[in-house]
């Protein structure tokens, strides 16, 4: 009886924490502007877990990874909410040509990027370019990859939209998901 209480307070104690996880990360993404580095501080806890690493208690790691990363995450969203509200732009203006097939493709390029681009942040210790000119590395090198990284984004997008309820766990779930998928890549790269 005791392994299965053991093993059921581990359960628990595991969604527990992604839950804390997830609402901090949701309050701390309450000012648009907090998105990006709020996002890479969850990546940093997501890889502490994946790393097999201790952490110092969910929120107080959380809040020194989001001090620790927030200049260079901050002015990088700025340049991606730019980049996507012209892509925006565009599908507006692509509505009257009808002329979507080069548009789709920037479009997915700037996804399989920013599902790499938020694991390398929190993975690297890079300045901005070579974060994102990594990150469009790995998007090209590894297709496969790609895809199911993309995958995973947009199946968490469409859960949330069905079920809004689940955003207070599919977005650090998604993050493990995703930070899983990049832990074994980068460590086939840095062998």
């Amino acid at each position: 009886m005791k392994i299965l209480d053991s093993r059921f307070s581990r359960v628990i104690e595991i969604i527990g924490n992604f839950v804390q996880l997830n609402l901090v990360w949701l309050i701390m993404c309450l000012p648009v502007i907090t998105i990006f580095p709020a996002t890479v501080a969850m990546y940093g806890i997501v890889r502490k877990w994946i790393s097999g690493r201790d952490i110092d208690g969910i929120f107080r790691t959380y809040f020194s990874l989001f001090k620790e990363c927030f200049v260079q995450s901050f002015w990088i969203s700025i340049g991606w909410f730019m980049f996507a509200y012209f892509l925006y732009l565009d599908y507006h203006i692509m509505q009257f040509t009808g002329s979507f097939l080069i548009l789709g493709l920037i479009t997915f390029l700037f996804l399989a990027i920013t599902v790499y681009l938020f694991p390398s942040m929190a993975h690297f210790d890079a300045n901005w370019k070579k974060i994102i000119r990594n990150s469009l590395a790995m998007a090209i090198a590894y297709p496969l990859k790609t895809v199911l990284l993309v995958s995973i984004l947009l199946v968490t997008i469409f859960l949330i939209y069905l079920f809004p309820i689940s955003v207070f766990i599919l977005g650090s779930g998604s993050a493990y998901l995703s930070y899983s998928v990049c832990h074994r890549l980068y460590e086939k790269l840095t062998k």
